[in-house]
């Protein structure tokens, strides 16, 4: 790779002009990429710059580092780059602002709750959220009216992060306090501009996945929607079970809710080709989009050719800065746009105003962007200590032979916060029970099916403590070896 002096002046110029090379080819899957020093010195930029851009890069899925190995060109990341996806720079011609060091992860209020939906919050900058709080207490309330659409600053920043990071062209996102309610909206919206269901049987279809989000699967059955559940399969939800109905599609592609599975490049097509055909609309909450480990980035449904009109793209701050936000956003077809404006109007389901500006001050100086990358790492540290001991724990059920470790695996840890274990004939809700007397909580996956249910459990990794994996990998095995005993009896 080759960046001549004078031809990048900031770290978003770098992963521009990194970007744009894996886009044309001149930099291919696996390519080496030159070190952080000797850039550096061939652009004429600091090594505090070129790192940063580094960070940036991988942290959006186009490179990865292992120390002492060097940089390499992610897998995959040549088509994610020429699909449009964006690495984390920020928009040009913005200041470049230094660096803070980055503190030592804090240890989590309750490092032995295990549910999902929860980040390490600590793992936020302190100082540059703070100033961003201090931003938005300092703007004027002149203005504010609930009657139109909240906070045109965080319309505008995010607009520029999702081209970046998920590379979402044109992105004018509407604002709403929760994923679940843009979902709500979303279909109240689709069932108005379709004519709604005036007679039983006629009711607007909504295909979810099983085990799923049951948040979106309430939402859709409070509307009145005709749910259909289809099994969760590994390589995402199969176009071919939908019928050619006009109908709303939910899913998590990028981290599939509960199990973890990424949706393959080619049910992904499938699927934006068939909504195209029936006239129907995907629902994408990129539900722990912003995380991936050492696989290449895939690109969001909503940046697929045909996929205009047809998908709807919603996420939420609540995974990469704190639930506690309520903070979350929808890229919709224009021709929803009027009814969802009129939901948020009627229903007043959009974010406060304080925490929405908060945001956009801390997208706009960079912190955002500096925070997903640092975060990025501690939680691959974490997934990697659980996945290292839970692996060790279940290679010695297996010696143990009998039914204890048959059919248990670990799914669902290429991405996101949190993973799935399987245990086949374990009663998980006994098994929640068990761990809890030891003071471990977690979910248990049968809870989040309807019609195809699983046996296992649910665990966030995202605020487990370096020691605590060893421990819970050992209190798993004790009582998935105590509970497949007592079944046999």
């Amino acid at each position: 790779m080759h960046l001549a002096l004078g031809e990048v002046s900031s770290a978003p110029d770098v992963v521009d002009a990194v970007v744009a090379q894996i886009a044309a080819g001149a930099l291919g899957d696996g390519d080496w990429l030159p070190a952080s020093r000797a850039l550096a010195a061939q652009t004429g930029l600091s090594r505090g710059t070129i790192v940063r851009a580094y960070d940036e890069l991988s942290a959006a899925g186009f490179i990865s580092t292992r120390a002492g190995s060097g940089t390499r060109v992610s897998d995959g990341a040549g088509q994610a780059a020429r699909a449009g996806a964006r690495a984390g720079a920020r928009a040009r011609g913005r200041p470049e602002p230094a660096a803070p060091a980055a503190p030592e992860p804090g240890r989590a209020r309750s490092p032995r709750d295990l549910r999902p939906g929860i980040p390490d919050a600590t793992l936020v900058d302190e100082k540059a959220w703070r100033r961003a709080v201090r931003a938005a207490a300092g703007a004027s309330l002149v203005g504010v009216n609930p009657w139109e659409e909240p906070s045109a600053n965080l319309r505008r920043e995010l607009r520029g992060h999702l081209r970046r990071h998920r590379g979402l062209q044109a992105a004018d996102p509407l604002l709403f306090d929760s994923s679940r309610s843009a979902v709500a909206a979303l279909c109240a919206a689709f069932c108005a501009e379709a004519g709604g269901a005036a007679e039983e049987g006629d009711a607007v279809a909504f295909h979810h996945e099983d085990p799923g989000y049951r948040g979106a699967l309430l939402m859709a059955r409070e509307a009145g929607l005709d749910v259909q559940l289809h099994p969760a399969e590994a390589e995402g939800l199969d176009a071919a079970r939908l019928g050619r109905r006009r109908s709303i599609v939910f899913v998590t592609p990028a981290h599939q809710y509960p199990l973890g599975h990424r949706m393959s490049v080619e049910r992904r097509v499938a699927l934006v080709r068939w909504a195209r055909a029936t006239g129907s609309l995907i629902i994408e909450d990129d539900y722990d989009g912003e995380y991936r480990y050492g696989v290449a980035p895939l690109p969001a449904l909503a940046t697929l050719p045909g996929a205009e009109g047809h998908v709807a793209y919603v996420g939420t701050s609540s995974k990469s800065v704190a639930p506690d936000l309520r903070v979350a956003w929808c890229v919709a077809p224009e021709y929803l746009r009027r009814e969802l404006r009129r939901w948020l109007a009627v229903h007043r389901r959009g974010p406060s105003a304080l925490p929405a500006e908060a945001l956009a001050a801390f997208i706009s100086d960079g912190a955002m962007n500096r925070h997903l990358s640092r975060a990025a790492r501690v939680y691959s540290d974490r997934r990697a200590r659980l996945v290292a001991a839970l692996r060790a724990e279940l290679a010695g059920l297996g010696r143990l032979g009998g039914e204890a470790g048959e059919g248990v695996e670990i799914v669902g840890v290429e991405a996101g916060l949190h993973l799935c274990v399987l245990t086949p004939g374990v009663d998980d809700d006994a098994l929640v029970v068990a761990l809890e007397g030891d003071g471990w909580r977690v979910r248990a996956l049968s809870s989040q099916s309807t019609r195809f249910p699983l046996s296992g459990v649910i665990l966030n990794y995202s605020r487990l403590p370096g020691g605590g994996a060893r421990e819970f990998a050992s209190a798993f095995g004790a009582h998935v070896r105590a509970l497949a005993e007592r079944r046999g009896e």
